[in-house]
């Protein structure tokens, strides 16, 4: 491959990197975290980011002060070598939560991570859009991958959990993106006495799981209802479900209390 064509494959102007954060009454959710995977993002892709930690911090802050919001969702995108943060929200009808969602397994294959790099958090979301544009029943309300085994692996925007036997499984995240409200669920599970468990799933094993919820930033913690015509559980949300949604806000609370403090 000739130089120049290996500079302009390079650029940054064709590779970005992003962040969603939320905001709780002021205080950014685990805002480490994400900065942490938004520079381990750019080192794994080889992009360079024009401001230290601490100016994307103020840039942050600054950009949330000036909104006028207490509560917010907040991209923090780098692309073509500039550093941009929209402040806005993201809102999901209350009937989402007590219903649940249905998905629908994709017929396109998740992205092997011998070919991409997953775990950094790229604006290149091919994968996603695909999946996307390839028709669904009417009504579902997210998109599952599978990987070239058949293993489950994540949604186009989140992680998801099983409970399969009182138990907590969700696919371990090598060769996934670890998602910040993924880690804080677990943790919440394990706080709860709930057993964890990260290991590969079939769907078979999510057919027959007692509950299942989705998670990411603006989510938190959001049933699922059916997945592919199959009704998942008899209670939605599920007892396990409900106790980890309750063990969430109150370490939220402890969370944004401490930030205050």
């Amino acid at each position: 491959m000739n130089e120049s064509l290996t500079s302009f494959l390079l650029t940054e102007e064709t590779t970005g990197i992003y962040e969603s954060l939320k905001v709780y009454d002021g205080v950014f959710f685990r805002m480490k975290e994400h900065l942490d995977r938004f520079f381990e993002s750019a080192h794994t892709l080889e992009i360079k980011i024009p401001e230290t930690r601490k100016e994307i911090e103020a840039k942050l802050k600054k950009a949330l002060t000036d909104s006028g919001r207490k509560n917010a969702f907040v991209r923090l995108t780098l692309a073509g070598g500039e550093l941009v943060v929209h402040v806005g929200e993201r809102t999901h009808p209350p009937g989402m939560y007590k219903k649940g969602i249905t998905l629908k397994t994709s017929t396109i294959v998740r992205k092997s991570f011998r070919t991409d790099f997953p775990e950094a958090k790229s604006t290149s979301c091919l994968n996603q859009v695909l999946a996307t544009l390839d028709p669904t029943p009417s009504g579902n309300y997210e998109i599952l991958f599978l990987n070239s085994e058949g293993f489950l692996t994540e949604v186009r925007i989140g992680n998801f959990f099983a409970v399969i036997q009182n138990k907590l499984c969700t696919p371990p995240v090598r060769g996934l993106l670890s998602g910040v409200t993924r880690g804080f669920v677990i943790k919440c599970a394990r706080l709860g006495k709930i057993s964890v468990e990260e290991k590969p799933l079939m769907r078979h094993e999510l057919f027959n799981a007692n509950e299942a919820f989705l998670t990411n930033t603006s989510w938190e913690i959001l049933p699922i209802r059916e997945v592919d015509g199959r009704k998942i559980g008899s209670v939605i949300p599920g007892p396990i479900t409900q106790k980890l949604q309750t063990i969430f806000r109150r370490e939220l609370g402890k969370e944004i209390k401490n930030v205050k403090n």
